[in-house]
C-alpha cells in the first residue's frame, strides 16, 4: 500500500507538473495530476498517522496514558537536575539519560496526542515542550563548553516549559 501511494504521489506530481507547464496548459491532465498527488498525500498522510500510532516499542510509550506518564517523568526529572548545583560533575550525564532515555520517548510517540484529540490539543502541549526541549539541549551544550551556571538557568527555563507542556494536557485523557 506504502509503494502504491507513493507511486499515485509521484506520477500525479510529474503529471501536474508536466501538463501545467506547457504552453498554453492543459487544464484536464494538469487536474488529473493534481488530483493523484493529492490522492497518494493524503493515503501516505494516513499511514504515517497508523504508523505513528503504534508507538515505538523500545520505548514502552503505546498509548496516551503512557505518554502523559512519560511527559510528566520528564517534568520531574527536568525539576531535580535544575535543583543540582552547578558544578555538579554527573549533570552532563544526568542530562544525556534524559535527553535520550525519557524525552526522545516522548517526542517519537507525539502521534497518539495528535491522532486522539486533534492539531489544538497536540500544539498545547508540544509547542512549550519544544521550547522545553531547546533549553535542555541549552542546558547540554552549556555544560559542554563548561558554563555550569547557564546550564542551571537553561534548566530551569525547561523546567518551567515542560510544566506549561503539562498544564496544556487536554482533561479527556
Amino acid at each position: 500500500m506504502n509503494a502504491i501511494a507513493w507511486i499515485l504521489f509521484i506520477l500525479g506530481t510529474l503529471l501536474a507538473t508536466a501538463t501545467g507547464a506547457h504552453s498554453p496548459p492543459m487544464w484536464v491532465p494538469f487536474g488529473g495530476g493534481i488530483t493523484l498527488a493529492v490522492v497518494g498525500a493524503m493515503l501516505l498522510r494516513r499511514q504515517r498517522a497508523a504508523s505513528a500510532g503504534t508507538g515505538d516499542a523500545d520505548a514502552g510509550i503505546r498509548d496516551l496514558p503512557s505518554l502523559r506518564a512519560a511527559l510528566h517523568e520528564v517534568t520531574a526529572q527536568t525539576a531535580a537536575l535544575a535543583a543540582l548545583p552547578p558544578g555538579e560533575p554527573s549533570l552532563r550525564e544526568k542530562l544525556d539519560a534524559l535527553l535520550l532515555d525519557n524525552l526522545l520517548p516522548v517526542v517519537d510517540a507525539r502521534g497518539f496526542l495528535a491522532n486522539t484529540h486533534g492539531v489544538e490539543a497536540y500544539a498545547k502541549v508540544f509547542t512549550p515542550l519544544a521550547s522545553g526541549e531547546r533549553c535542555l539541549n541549552r542546558a547540554w551544550s552549556a555544560l559542554a563548553d563548561g558554563v555550569p551556571d547557564e546550564a542551571t538557568a537553561q534548566l530551569s527555563r525547561a523546567q518551567q516549559h515542560l510544566e506549561a507542556a503539562e498544564k496544556g494536557w487536554p482533561e479527556a485523557s
